[in-house]
C-alpha cells in the first residue's frame, strides 16, 4: 500500500508543480527560469529545469521556499556550474536557511520558453524543407511541401536565409528542367515546371514569356485536325499515340485516344482513367493560362494607354507653365499687375514651389501701393469741428459718430496708391470665379470703363479680392490716417475744402471718374482720391470709438461694416477724413467701392489711444440725441 502511494506520487506532483508554476509566473522577473531542487551534496545542489530551459554556466539564482502565509522566503544564492538537456547543477555562493529537497529554484538571464520554442520550431521546419528539396526533381507533394515549409519559416523569421535560397534554388531548378523538357519535345512537363514558378512567383516576366511561346507552338499543332481513329490495333498502340500527344501538348487529341480506349477495350483500366483526368486537368490549366494572358495584353495595352496619356499630360503641363509664364512676365513687365497675377497663380497651381511665381506674387501684394511711416494721428473729431459743419448736415446725427477726439498711434503701413479697378476686379473674377457685379453686362464692364473705380461690390466681395491679391482691406484707423496726415487734416490736402480737387456732388459730375483724375487732390503721401469719387470699404466693424458717452444713440443695431471717403453724390463735407459711412457686409451699392492695405513685412500693428483732447469727452446736451 505505501509502495502504491509513492508511485502515484511521483504523478501527482506534476500538476502540483505546474499549478505552483502558474502561482509564481507573476512573482518571476523577466528572463527567468523556475525549478525545483533535486539533490544537495555539501555545496553542491541538482536542479531539474525541464525540457527547454536556456540555462547556461555562470548564471545567478537564488532557492526559496513558502511560509506560512504564501510569502516567499530566501533559503541560498547560487550559481551554475554545469548544465545538462533538463537539469543543472549549481555551487551554493550564500546559505541563509534550511535546504531542503523540493524546493523552489530561481535562475535569472535565461532565455524565454517562447524564444527557445521558436528556435526549435524553425530548426524543425528548416530540416523538413531540406528533405522535401533532396528528392530528385520532387515530385509534386513534395514540391508543394518543401514551398510550404519555407514559406512558414518566413512567416516565423522573415529573414531566414535557408529558407530563402531554398525558394531561389527550386526556381532555378524548374526553369532548367522546364528548358530540359522543351528541347525533347514534352510541351506538358515543360508547362507544368512552368506552372510551378508562377505558384512561387505569380509576377515573374520570363515566365510567361516563355509560356505564351510555347502556347504558341502548341496552337500551330493544334490546328491539324486529327483524322478519325481507326481500329484493328492492340491498346497499346492507341495508348502510345495518346502519350504522345500529351507529351506534344495536344491535349485534346491525347484525350480522344483515351476515351477510344475506355469505349472500345477495357472500360475501367487505371491507367486511361488517369490518362483522362491529366488531360482535363492541363486543359483546364490552358484555358486558365490563356484567359490570364488575355486580361495581361488587355492590362498591359490599358498600361500601355495610361503611359501614353501620363506623358501627353506632362508635355501639355510643360507647354501650359511656358505659356503662363511668358504672358504672365510680359503682364508683370507692363504693370499689368492683376492680369499678370492671374498666370502666376494658374503656374502656381501647376508648380507650387516655382521660384519666380512666389517672388512676383510677393511683389504685386506690394506693387502700387504707398507707404504710410508710423506716428500718431489725430483720430475722429471734436465738439467744436462737428459744430462747424452740423449747419451743412441738418437733422442727420451720424456727424456724433466721430466722437470722442483721440490721438492714435500706428505702427507703418501701406495702402493702395488707387481705388480697385474694373479692370483688376475682373481679373479676380476670371481668376477664381468669382461673381462679377451687377452692373456689367454678360461677365465684364462696359468698353472704356478699364479705370474705373469698380462699384455694385459688398464688404464680402472686397475681402475676397483683397484675400486672392495677397493683402487685406485697410482698418478704419489706417484708412483714417492716410486720408488726415499727420496733421489731422478735414481733408488729404488740408483743412480748407477746394471742390476741384474731389470728384464730389459740388463738381456735379454725377458718375465716378477714372482713378487717379484729381492728382491734386493726393494727400501728403501721394495717395489718390481718399477725398470723393466712390466710397471705400474697410475692413472695421461699425462700433463707438474708446471714451464715447454711452448715453448717445446714434450707431444702428445689428453687424455693420465702415466705409470711409464720401463719393459724386455727396458734397465734401461727407468726404472729410473723419466721417463714417456704414453699410451691412453683404449690402451693394452704386457709389461704394474699396481699396485694399498691407502689413510692413515683419512688423504687427500697434494701436495705441490716447486721449489726451479735454474736448473728446464733453457730454452733449438731449437737444443732440435721437
Amino acid at each position: 500500500m505505501e509502495t502504491g502511494v509513492k508511485k502515484w506520487g511521483k504523478f501527482l506532483l506534476i500538476p502540483l508543480l505546474m499549478a505552483m508554476i502558474l502561482v509564481l509566473q507573476e512573482q518571476l522577473p523577466a528572463g527567468s527560469r523556475l525549478g525545483r531542487v533535486t539533490g544537495v551534496m555539501d555545496e553542491v545542489v541538482a536542479v531539474n529545469l525541464g525540457r527547454i530551459h536556456g540555462v547556461r554556466q555562470g548564471l545567478r539564482g537564488r532557492i526559496f521556499k513558502f511560509d506560512e502565509e504564501k510569502k516567499t522566503v530566501n533559503v541560498a544564492e547560487i550559481q551554475v556550474i554545469g548544465v545538462s538537456e533538463k537539469s543543472c547543477l549549481a555551487r551554493i555562493t550564500v546559505l541563509t536557511d534550511s535546504l531542503e529537497v523540493d524546493q523552489y529554484v530561481d535562475i535569472e538571464g535565461t532565455l524565454s520558453p517562447h524564444t527557445l520554442e521558436k528556435i526549435d520550431v524553425i530548426s524543425e521546419l528548416e530540416e523538413n524543407a531540406r528533405n522535401y528539396f533532396a528528392i530528385y526533381q520532387y515530385t509534386e507533394p513534395d514540391s508543394a511541401n518543401c514551398l510550404a515549409e519555407c514559406r512558414e519559416i518566413l512567416q516565423r523569421d522573415p529573414d531566414n536565409r535557408l529558407a530563402k535560397e531554398l525558394i531561389k534554388q527550386m526556381v532555378r531548378n524548374y526553369f532548367g528542367w522546364a528548358e530540359r523538357e522543351w528541347d525533347n519535345g514534352n510541351f506538358a512537363f515543360a508547362l507544368i515546371y512552368y506552372f510551378r514558378i508562377l505558384r512561387i512567383d505569380d509576377r515573374d516576366e520570363r515566365v510567361y514569356e516563355n509560356v505564351w511561346e510555347l502556347f504558341d507552338l502548341i496552337d500551330v499543332e493544334s490546328e491539324i485536325p486529327l483524322e478519325p481513329i481507326t481500329g484493328g490495333r492492340p491498346p497499346d498502340y492507341y495508348y502510345t499515340i495518346a502519350e504522345q500527344y500529351y507529351m506534344n501538348g495536344q491535349f485534346e487529341k491525347s484525350k480522344a485516344y483515351f476515351n477510344f480506349l475506355l469505349e472500345n477495350f477495357v472500360p475501367d483500366d487505371p491507367a486511361v482513367l488517369e490518362g483522362v483526368k491529366k488531360n482535363d486537368r492541363m486543359l483546364a490549366l490552358l484555358d486558365h493560362l490563356r484567359q490570364f494572358r488575355i486580361e495581361q495584353t488587355r492590362r498591359a495595352a490599358q498600361e500601355q494607354q495610361e503611359r501614353l496619356d501620363e506623358e501627353q499630360e506632362r508635355r501639355k503641363k510643360l507647354e501650359q507653365i511656358r505659356f503662363f509664364r511668358t504672358v504672365a512676365e510680359d503682364l508683370f513687365n507692363k504693370k499689368d499687375y492683376t492680369g499678370a497675377l492671374v498666370y502666376y497663380l494658374k503656374l502656381l497651381d501647376l508648380v507650387p514651389d516655382d521660384s519666380l511665381a512666389l517672388a512676383r506674387r510677393e511683389f504685386i501684394s506690394y506693387a502700387d501701393m504707398i507707404l504710410i511711416p508710423e506716428g500718431e494721428f489725430s483720430r475722429g473729431s471734436s465738439n467744436r469741428e462737428i459744430g462747424e459743419v452740423r449747419v451743412d448736415f441738418g437733422g442727420n446725427n451720424m456727424l456724433f459718430r466721430e466722437l470722442p477726439k483721440n490721438w492714435v498711434y500706428l505702427d507703418s503701413f501701406y495702402i493702395d496708391r488707387c481705388e480697385v479697378t474694373n479692370r483688376q476686379y475682373k481679373h479676380f473674377c476670371e481668376s477664381t470665379g468669382h461673381s462679377p457685379t451687377l452692373q456689367w453686362q454678360n461677365g465684364t464692364y462696359p468698353e472704356g470703363y478699364d479705370g474705373y473705380p469698380v462699384v455694385y461690390v459688398s464688404w464680402l466681395d472686397a475681402n475676397a479680392y483683397a484675400r486672392w491679391i495677397g493683402k487685406r482691406l485697410a482698418t478704419e484707423e489706417e484708412w483714417e490716417k492716410a486720408a488726415r496726415g499727420s496733421n489731422g487734416y478735414q481733408w488729404p490736402w488740408g483743412d480748407r475744402f477746394y471742390p476741384h480737387r474731389a470728384n464730389i456732388k459740388e463738381n456735379r459730375k454725377n458718375n465716378p471718374m477714372p482713378v487717379g483724375s484729381f492728382p491734386n487732390g493726393a494727400n501728403e503721401f501721394g495717395v489718390l482720391d481718399l477725398a470723393g469719387n466712390v466710397w471705400e470699404w474697410v475692413g472695421t466693424n461699425l462700433r463707438p470709438y474708446p471714451g464715447y458717452d454711452e448715453d448717445l444713440f446714434y450707431f444702428p443695431k445689428g453687424y455693420r461694416k465702415v466705409f470711409r471717403g464720401g463719393s459724386f453724390k455727396e458734397t465734401g463735407d461727407y468726404a472729410r477724413g473723419a466721417f463714417r459711412g456704414d453699410g451691412a457686409v453683404d449690402q451693394i451699392y452704386y457709389n461704394v467701392g474699396f481699396r485694399c492695405a498691407n502689413d510692413v513685412p515683419g512688423r504687427r500693428e500697434n494701436l495705441v489711444i490716447k486721449n489726451i483732447n479735454p474736448e473728446g469727452t464733453l457730454k452733449h446736451t438731449s437737444v443732440y440725441n435721437k
